[in-house]
């Protein structure tokens, strides 16, 4: 045999052994039993649960006005700044004037003409001397040329803007030689000012429709600002919007909104309106009640009906039990039919607990640095706090 044919029949031999072997410790992993799933459960304790409500918003002034313009003119002096503390009925601006000065003075000769003219009728009628028709007309002339001078008069004292309430000027938006018009029935008018009240501040929120049913006047809230995210200041619900924000006053228009309204507890020198506010509301507050962990919970078909439903460990077995639950803070839930302080409640993780049926046997659990529980310890585990426990489930 030559040597060429020796060597290959020595490497066909090495590779054959490899594949031996990589076939003989494939079939021991494939044969292996599977290692028993850890399984993760809790001992039902009395609890506290507060329910909340967390919803974005905007701080705004409790008393807080936009002055609009009422008339078209001119802008022709601005008296104030941002920033400055005004007093109920204080000139803010003044706007030009001649146009409207010039139509009181026309209306007024007019209203001068026409009541001569309605008291010489009136002597004439009396007389019989004119029909009571041209009396009529007299009479109706003279009262459009008051209504035509009041008109005017009123026209000009709106060319002077004064403020309604006292505060500080939170908004200018005005300049001198600018022109603001009125507002219509399609149309907003020049909001020239924003005056507020800082001395007390409101959070003005949007809840989603699914949680604002739980919201309620008189509730106590937290809010807390981007701009100072480490205080938070206390508030209680003071209104509750009946219909949905529009989707120009509304954070996010994708959602069905509705506005509340937060009355805040501190004044404080540092707050100004539409600062970005959060807000977290208690709606509801349970104390020493069975709670058990969210993940816990699961929808079971039980007796043909749907229902929330837990797994316990009872008797070295796994029992579906059907539960009535009450509020939740988004990590426990209260529970308030179907379960007792001591049971033991398995909580997951989900792709075992998923796996788990009624009935269930569980041969052996071990409580992760504490005691250990098997079949032969089944009346009770005693299990002081949650752990990780060993569990190998079998069907009955």
């Amino acid at each position: 045999m030559d040597k060429r044919r020796r060597n290959k029949i020595i490497r066909n031999l090495i590779i054959a052994v490899v594949l031996v072997v990589a076939l003989v410790v494939i079939l021991k992993i494939a044969c292996r039993p599977p290692a028993p799933p850890d399984i993760e459960a809790r001992e039902l304790r009395p609890g506290n649960i507060v329910s909340t409500v967390s919803a974005d918003g905007e701080l705004r002034a409790l008393d807080q006005v936009d002055i609009s313009a009422e008339v078209v003119a001119k802008v022709e002096k601005v008296y104030v700044e941002e920033g400055d503390e005004v007093e109920k009925g204080q000139l803010l601006c003044v706007l030009d004037a001649d146009e409207y000065r010039s139509q009181r003075d026309l209306y007024r000769s007019q209203l001068e003409q026409a009541k001569a003219d309605y008291e010489r009728g009136k002597a004439l009628f009396e007389e019989s001397l004119i029909s009571e028709a041209d009396f009529e007309g007299r009479r109706t002339t003279y009262e459009v040329a008051q209504a035509r001078l009041e008109q005017s008069e009123d026209d000009l004292a709106k060319t002077r803007i004064y403020t309604p309430i006292s505060g500080r000027v939170v908004r200018v938006e005005v300049e001198e030689g600018e022109t603001v018009v009125m507002g219509t029935m399609n149309n907003a008018g020049t909001v020239m000012f924003t005056v507020g009240d800082l001395s007390a501040m409101q959070a003005e929120i949007y809840v989603d429709e699914t949680d604002v049913a739980n919201v309620a006047i008189g509730q106590p809230a937290v809010v807390t600002l981007d701009a100072m995210p480490d205080v938070e200041f206390e508030a209680v619900v003071s209104a509750i919007g009946y219909m949905p924000a529009t989707a120009t006053d509304a954070v996010s228009s994708e959602v069905t909104e509705f506005e509340v309204v937060l009355d805040l507890g501190d004044a404080d020198a540092r707050l100004r309106p539409g600062m970005t506010a959060s807000a977290e509301i208690t709606t509801a507050v349970r104390e020493n009640v069975v709670t058990s962990p969210l993940q816990a919970l699961g929808k079971n078909d039980v007796d043909g009906k749907m229902r929330d439903t837990v797994f316990v460990l009872d008797g070295g077995r796994v029992k579906l039990t059907p539960v009535k639950i009450g509020i939740s803070d988004g990590t426990n839930t209260e529970i308030t039919e179907g379960l007792e302080y001591g049971q033991v409640v398995i909580t997951g993780p989900y792709k075992e607990l998923r796996k788990l049926r009624d009935g269930d046997i569980v041969e052996s659990v071990v409580i992760e640095g504490d005691k250990e529980w098997s079949d032969e310890t089944a009346e009770g585990p005693g299990i002081s706090a949650r752990g990780l426990m060993h569990a190998i489930p079998h069907r009955r």
